[in-house]
C-alpha cells in the first residue's frame, strides 16, 4: 500500500511540474497547462478517497502521535 501511494504521489508532483513548464514556455496559450492540472486534480482526489477506502477495509491502519511524556 505504502508503494503506491507514494507512486500516485509522484505522479500527481510530475502533473505539477509539467503544468508550471507549460505555463512557463506557453505564456498560458495552449491547453497543456489546463490538462495537466486537471490530472492533478483527478489523481489527488482518486489518491484521498482510496485512503479512506483503504483505511475502511483494513488495509491501511492509522497510528496516532505517539508523545514521550516528559517530566
Amino acid at each position: 500500500m505504502k508503494y503506491f501511494i507514494v507512486i500516485v504521489f509522484l505522479f500527481i508532483l510530475y502533473s505539477m511540474g509539467s503544468a508550471l513548464f507549460y505555463l512557463s514556455r506557453d505564456k498560458g496559450q495552449s491547453n497543456n497547462t489546463v490538462r495537466f492540472l486537471t490530472v492533478r486534480v483527478v489523481l489527488s482526489v482518486v489518491l484521498f478517497l482510496f485512503i479512506i477506502l483503504a483505511m475502511k477495509m483494513g488495509w491501511i491502519v492509522p497510528h496516532g502521535l505517539q508523545l514521550k511524556a516528559t517530566g
